[in-house]
């Protein structure tokens, strides 16, 4: 045993009792006497070289290292209890954690997910979601998916699939744009902007050739869900990345009524530290999900 390590059943009687504030609700709790609980409290304290309770109180009190040691051994035993349920639930599964953007997720990669699973049974995936980038660091994740330009220093990068941004409205908002629609009429419309993607505009109507400004109808969001959710709503134009969208279009919920689509390098990757590039689910993940990138978006004439 780690010689650093505090000896263990003390500690889980200490958490009970700092808990609950009381050694006799921590002995009900723990099937044990109210002597030992404070025999092995006083045990930690011997360890530790300091008191973890007030004596001479007639209510029981934790002094402030003992709040502080409380509150850590909380959070650790709380995660000890997270690992375990999830092991239990997994039973011999592997778990592969993905770290990604909640749009991405619900977009594109759980509606292919049922597919994987039924693939490999054995490989229970979990998602985390986050607006900032992995960081293996700090994060409990076995892969991230990022948006940039790539490569990252010290990681397995893979491209899943590039920009293919396009405008993307409601049909009720579609209709009133001369067919077929010219690049000046759709820009007469609100557009719907990303915070987080504030380039993604203006860099489509470069491509377009044309130039706008700000207007009194535009709308900003820092959700990209929302702006998709709006321009459904027909509140406004958004530029659609085109494999977040397919099924959308595919069923006439979102139109695409201009034939500019905005292709470039950038794009979403998938990412892993490249010391566990190799780890047999991540390899096995990253093949699957590579695989089903390759499919190219159809869009409808």
């Amino acid at each position: 045993m780690n010689p650093q390590l505090p000896p263990l059943n003390p500690l889980r009687v200490f958490e009970s009792a700092a808990r609950h504030l009381s050694f006799t609700s921590a002995a009900q709790e723990l099937h044990i006497t109210q002597g030992a609980v404070s025999h092995q409290i006083k045990a930690l304290e011997s360890w530790l070289g300091f008191e973890l309770f007030e004596r001479g109180s007639r209510r029981l009190r934790l002094t402030r290292g003992g709040e502080l040691y409380a509150a850590a051994l909380g959070g650790a035993f709380a995660e000890i209890v997270r690992a375990t349920q999830e092991l239990v639930s997994t039973g011999a599964k592997q778990v592969l954690t993905v770290r990604g953007h909640t749009t991405l997720f619900v977009r594109w990669l759980i509606p292919l997910l049922p597919a994987f699973q039924s693939d490999h049974p054995d490989i229970n995936v979990k998602l985390t979601s986050s607006v900032e980038g992995v960081d293996f660091k700090r994060d409990n994740a076995d892969v991230g998916i990022v948006y940039g330009d790539g490569p990252w220093e010290g990681l397995r990068n893979d491209l899943l699939f590039s920009d293919e941004l396009t405008p993307i409205m409601a049909p009720e908002l579609a209709a009133r744009l001369p067919s077929p629609c010219t690049t000046e009429a759709l820009l007469e419309l609100p557009l719907l902007h990303s915070n987080r993607r504030p380039q993604h505009w203006p860099d489509w109507i470069r491509a377009a050739g044309a130039e706008r400004g700000l207007a009194v109808g535009d709308m900003y969001y820092e959700d990209l869900s929302v702006i998709y959710q709006c321009a459904t709503e027909g509140l406004g134009v958004a530029l659609g990345q085109l494999r977040y969208l397919e099924n959308d279009l595919a069923q006439g919920r979102l139109v695409a009524p201009h034939p500019l689509v905005l292709r470039r390098p950038r794009g979403y990757h998938l990412v892993c530290p490249a010391a566990r590039a190799d780890d047999g689910k991540i390899a096995c993940f990253r093949n699957w999900l590579l695989a089903r990138a390759k499919v190219p978006v159809c869009l409808a004439p």
